[in-house]
């Protein structure tokens, strides 16, 4: 059955109090060993797994030891050996990725499913159980991303046909909506007067005082008020009209629009540019 919101497979009951405790940071004892030698697409043996490092002091070494000391399994073992020394992975991320092979392990021996072996059947069942389990989507996506990782860099070495995490993604997480300023801190931002050096000069005030009038009062974005010009031109990607009181903005997408000005705006960006001079270039169009 499909999970409603997802749209993963879920799980029996059954099934996910197996996963459950397999995964558990207490219950599940060390899991070690290799997997069998496998053959490849041509019926040739396949490519023997990698040597891990010799010397216990090595850096990499603590890196194969996870979740309360737990070790990796020879090829998960190997591939984060790789990323900490070939691709020279940040220590956050080598952590979170370490953690992510933990749990792929812990899957593949409660679903008895050899690592070398494992299908999108089983990538989908078990991202659907870390969505149970309660993990964030981004958490999820974090893992998947390390499994995919580890199954390509398998089939670079020849050792596996096709990455069964292919094509698996994480559930969508919820997009907040943006905060806006209620209309009292709206004010107050616009009636701030900072007490930094540059401003004994009054014109930087009112500088500041305009920028802030137009972005609230007209609801333009940071982007579309630096591209603003003193007036209109082929080359300019954005002016205000003054007598018709409207700002012609190039907005998201290219796309162009015209906002009304409000008149506390217009009085504001008056008042600039009477002292603009002091401040800009006569030539500079911005």
């Amino acid at each position: 059955m499909a999970h409603p919101r997802s749209g993963y497979a879920v799980p029996s009951p059954a099934e996910a109090r197996t996963v459950a405790e397999a995964i558990g940071p207490a219950q599940a004892g060390p899991l070690v060993g290799t997997h069998p030698p496998q053959e490849g697409a041509t019926g040739a043996p396949a490519k023997p797994n990698p040597p891990l490092p010799s010397d216990p002091a090595a850096p990499c070494a603590s890196a194969t030891h996870t979740l309360a000391g737990e070790p990796l399994v020879e090829d998960l073992a190997a591939h984060l050996v790789h990323l900490r020394v070939e691709r020279r992975l940040a220590e956050r991320t080598l952590a979170m990725y370490a953690e992510a092979f933990v749990r792929l392990q812990r899957f593949a021996a409660a679903s008895q499913a050899p690592l070398r072996e494992v299908k999108p059947h089983h990538v989908r069942g078990w991202a659907a159980q870390l969505h149970r389990l309660g993990l964030a989507p981004r958490s999820i996506a974090i893992a998947l991303s390390a499994w995919r990782g580890y199954y390509r860099w398998l089939g670079r070495n020849g050792w596996i046909g096709a990455n069964p995490v292919e094509g698996v993604r994480a559930p969508k997480g919820a997009k907040p909506l943006p905060k806006a300023l209620s209309v009292d801190q709206a004010v107050a931002l616009a009636d701030f007067r900072g007490e930094a050096p540059e401003r004994s000069d009054p014109a930087f005030v009112v500088r500041d005082q305009c920028i802030v009038e137009l972005l609230y009062g007209c609801g333009l974005r940071i982007a579309e008020l630096v591209g603003l010009d003193l007036r209109a031109g082929r080359e300019a990607s954005g002016w205000i009209d003054i007598d018709d009181g409207l700002a012609h903005v190039l907005g998201k997408g290219s796309k162009r629009r015209s906002v009304p000005v409000g008149s506390q705006a217009l009085r504001a960006l008056q008042a600039w540019l009477a002292v603009r001079e002091r401040l800009a270039d006569p030539a500079e169009p911005a």
